[in-house]
């Protein structure tokens, strides 16, 4: 027998076999190596606990050890539990190094080690641990500096191009999306059929609330609701609910993704419910439609009978974005259907690893970088900076996006003046010359023609459909550039659209009342800075023929 096993075999026998119930309502046993946490392939669902129970440490060591984990296990989400564990484990592999050891290696290891290891002797120290209170008291006060990459190019708040790109793609793809098409069951069940559908309404939903990928995945059908109807969460005041507005809108409920002390996911919503938009609400009554016909198919193929009522009824604590796992599901009866769903179950529920990867997918055309990314946070970065911007204070910014006030002040505290400078030097460049390279020859006889004010053709679309559902507040043809909709024709007077561009700017920019209100202009520089890159491009492609002519 190894020293391993016979290690293994020594332990007391209540601290093998220990079960555990995580956060999310999994129970684990404690002597698995693998540590399964959530119910989906979420971020952190699988810890791997093996070298902990292959380790020679000594026995005490392991079991306090254990105890944090467990501790983390049963009260913070899966993430955070992976996380620990993987930050932690270079160091404690042999057992709770000394606190002179810690010292000596502290400036050579990486933040996010240093946060581990602070969160695994506070944890320690909490439990009673009095020894570890040192370890804690110098992990705690040298940590490295918090810092903000709000302007960052890469990872921090899009620019106006970047962000006008990012939404014109969504809308472009949902505005495309065949919503009245009859549907087997097979779609459901495929990652091309309803798994796009589902990540194309997530990325639309997420741009709109300004939430965290792991909120979205939460949410139930019961979180979503008309206006002037109430959740009747006893977490929830009436009157921060939206009252009648006179439209025919929803309001949304998300529950709070970091908070302490919370026994389950759903167990905290966030206190004022979010009013979407006509146009959002739309989408989301439409994608319901679909998903009930999908849940009908399900029970079908199951031999299961339900009226449309209690349908309805029991899709009240199912995932508003389920994996497709859901409709491959075997379920005998309509007991074992009704004990799967509860209002604090996640199971089924899509992971936020897929809401964030539908985000990045998004091509987005940038003034900056060959390659821009939008993830959740960028979108978030974006939102408080535009709204610091316009002078928005922090409670209001923290309630717009779910930050904390804390989070929201660093924002307002930007130099956002010399970004603005800074980012103007970018429009034109090269790269964005490369984003932008559509322009056509001739459009197709029988293709819609878009047309300026003198009734001279400038472009056309590429989807007719898409055309004629925008809502761009500049109108034709001024607001078509920049769009992916849009096709400019490479010999058209795109001069004489600048030109009057710039007039109205002119006009605009006299009539402003404070010169540093600057704001209500800015979508009309974005789109003369579209005509300029558009012209730019024609008479590049139009030189280069004249070469290969000649």
């Amino acid at each position: 027998m190894s020293q391993d096993a016979g290690r293994s075999e020594e332990l007391p026998l209540e601290k093998r076999g220990v079960l555990v119930t995580a956060k999310s309502g999994m129970v684990v046993d404690t002597s698995d190596d693998i540590w399964t946490t959530i119910p989906n392939q979420g971020k952190g669902h699988r810890v791997n606990v093996a070298w902990l129970h292959s380790s020679v440490m000594p026995d005490s060591d392991r079991d306090l050890i254990l105890s944090v984990f467990t501790y983390y296990l049963r009260n913070k989400a899966a993430s955070t539990t992976s996380g620990i564990v993987i930050n932690v484990k270079p160091f404690l592999m042999d057992g709770i190094p000394p606190l002179d050891t810690i010292k000596t290696i502290w400036s050579g290891i990486k933040t996010n080690h240093k946060k581990g290891l602070n969160q695994f002797f506070g944890t320690l120290s909490k439990q009673g641990n009095e020894r570890f209170s040192k370890y804690h008291e110098f992990t705690r006060t040298h940590l490295d500096r918090a810092k903000y990459n709000a302007l960052n190019p890469s990872c921090g708040a899009l620019s106006e191009i970047e962000f006008d790109s990012l939404i014109k793609q969504i809308n472009h793809k949902l505005q495309n999306f065949e919503w009245h098409n009859h549907r087997s069951l097979e779609f459901f069940q495929s990652h091309s059929g309803y798994g796009r559908l589902r990540n194309l309404v997530t990325n639309k939903v997420l741009l709109s609330v300004v939430r965290r990928p792991i909120q979205i995945a939460l949410i139930k059908w019961s979180d979503l609701i008309p206006i002037g109807a109430s959740f009747h969460d006893p977490a929830m005041r009436a009157v921060d609910e939206v009252g009648t507005l006179g439209g025919q809108t929803l309001q949304l409920r998300v529950h709070i993704a970091k908070a302490k002390r919370l026994q389950y996911s759903r167990e905290c919503p966030e206190l004022y419910p979010l009013h979407l938009s006509e146009t959002i609400s739309k989408i989301l009554i439409d994608y319901k439609r679909i998903f009930i016909e999908g849940f009908g198919l399900l029970l079908n193929s199951n031999g299961l009978k339900l009226d449309r009522t209690e349908m309805l009824r029991l899709m009240n604590d199912m995932p508003m974005f389920p994996d497709i796992m859901l409709f491959s599901a075997t379920v005998p009866s309509l007991e074992v259907l009704r004990g799967m769903f509860t209002p604090n179950s996640t199971a089924y529920h899509v992971s936020e690893a897929v809401i964030t990867s539908a985000i990045r997918w998004v091509k987005v055309a940038s003034d900056r970088s060959v390659n821009c990314i939008a993830t959740s946070n960028r979108i978030r970065h974006t939102v408080l900076t535009r709204g610091a911007q316009d002078g928005l204070t922090a409670p209001h910014l923290a309630k717009i996006t779910g930050v904390t006030v804390p989070a929201a002040r660093h924002y307002v505290d930007l130099d956002y003046p010399a970004r603005r400078q800074i980012d103007s030097h970018f429009i034109g460049n090269e790269l964005m010359r490369h984003a932008f390279s559509r322009a056509l020859k001739l459009l197709p006889a029988d293709d819609e023609v878009i047309v300026d004010s003198n009734f001279n053709a400038v472009g056309g679309p590429h989807s007719k459909q898409t055309c004629a559902t925008c809502s761009a507040v500049l109108g034709r043809p001024l607001g078509c550039y920049g769009c992916p909709n849009f096709r400019p024709i490479l010999e058209a007077d795109h001069k004489a659209v600048l030109s009057e561009a710039e007039d109205k700017l002119a006009v605009n920019r006299s009539s402003l009342v404070n010169p540093l209100h600057a704001r209500s202009i800015e979508k009309l520089e974005r789109q003369i800075a579209w005509v300029k890159l558009t012209i730019a491009i024609c008479d590049e492609e139009l030189a280069g023929q004249r070469r290969i002519d000649a």
